[in-house]
């Protein structure tokens, strides 16, 4: 079965490693300026084209999508209603925590119930969509494999690595208040600084330097020469990509004490408060307890690996049993006659 993987963002290293595992190709499809909600009705008339071109070229038998935003889903919907394939939407938390989508909650539920599986990231979603009448799977593991990257300078004191991308989510106030508690300890956070707020920027501590955004060798660099990987958010039910990165090299990690993130990293993790105090002192533990922690990273590593591949046997199945999908072969006098 031929893949295609439609993501409507600059970058996502969660649908490339989905589209990757599937065998398949993964497809960024991305016009103008990031999070600009006012540049949002021309891209999404270019991204819409884009796409519609992308899925004509390669005639996939399976096309998986992205969302938020929940558009994206439309052109897909489109194309396997013409021609027969099977669509897959990957659902992001964003799509029902965040006041951006969730106004678009009647479109969304539509475009769900049509689709042949709904991808969410824990069992409260999962319930969620199939209370809709929607077929749901949950695939929170994504494998990551990172490569050897180029190495990073040198640091004063131990390296604090925070995973970030400035979303709504992600408490980087309480990361900088945490920087200047921890004075002895260097903090990298990463993320593009063009959606960061001024006042971060200008106010900084010594010990804290935002990275912006990297080049994957300088990436992977820098993670794989952290002590410590942080990666925070403050919504419930998000899975995060960041704390994959740092399972799968083996780095103690200091997450949001969240219960789909208790349940996912439930070893080698030191699980915290959103508060500046909290991720201080969580911040102290994992580098005092570093190597027991790492060495439960590895173990856990193995047995994430071995949950994704049992969830993508399932989405596989899913996909396989649901109801033929007519192909719209022609249009007679007002109506569509299917294949």
């Amino acid at each position: 079965m031929r893949a295609s993987f439609i993501t409507w963002y600059p970058y996502c290293r969660r649908s490339d490693a989905i589209a990757e595992a599937l065998g398949g190709r993964s497809h960024l499809v991305h016009y103008l300026a990031f999070k600009r909600p006012s540049q949002a009705p021309v891209k999404y008339v270019l991204q819409t084209a884009t796409t519609l071109r992308i899925l004509a070229r390669e005639r996939p038998d399976l096309v998986l999508v992205a969302a938020p935003p929940v558009f994206a889903a439309l052109p897909v919907w489109w194309h396997a209603r013409r021609t027969g394939a099977r669509f897959v939407v990957d659902a992001h938390t964003g799509v029902f925590a965040d006041p951006r989508w969730r106004w678009l909650m009647p479109l969304t539920r539509k475009v769900f119930v049509h689709a042949d599986a709904i991808v969410v990231t824990g069992e409260r979603l999962l319930e969620r969509v199939r209370s809709w009448g929607a077929r749901g799977v949950v695939i929170g593991d994504v494998p990551v494999r990172l490569g050897p990257g180029r190495a990073p300078a040198s640091c004063v004191g131990p390296r604090v690595v925070v995973v970030n991308t400035f979303s709504a989510d992600e408490p980087v106030g309480a990361v900088l208040t945490a920087a200047r508690m921890l004075p002895s300890a260097s903090f990298f956070v990463t993320g593009d600084t063009r959606y960061a707020d001024a006042r971060w920027l200008n106010d900084r501590p010594s010990n804290l330097l935002f990275t912006g955004f990297t080049a994957e060798p300088d990436y992977a660099g820098l993670l794989r020469a952290a002590d410590v990987v942080v990666v925070l958010t403050t919504q419930d039910d998000t899975m995060q990509r960041g704390a994959y990165e740092a399972m799968s090299l083996g780095k103690p990690l200091v997450t949001s004490d969240w219960g789909l993130l208790r349940q996912t990293f439930s070893r080698g993790t030191i699980h915290v408060r959103n508060e500046a105090a909290a991720i201080t002192e969580g911040i102290g533990r994992a580098l005092a307890n570093a190597d027991s922690l790492g060495a439960e990273m590895r173990s856990l590593a193995v047995e994430r690996e071995l949950v994704f591949e049992a969830r993508l046997a399932e989405l596989r199945s899913v996909v396989a049993e649901a109801a033929p999908r007519g192909r719209v072969v022609a249009r007679r006098a007002g109506r569509e006659i299917k294949a």
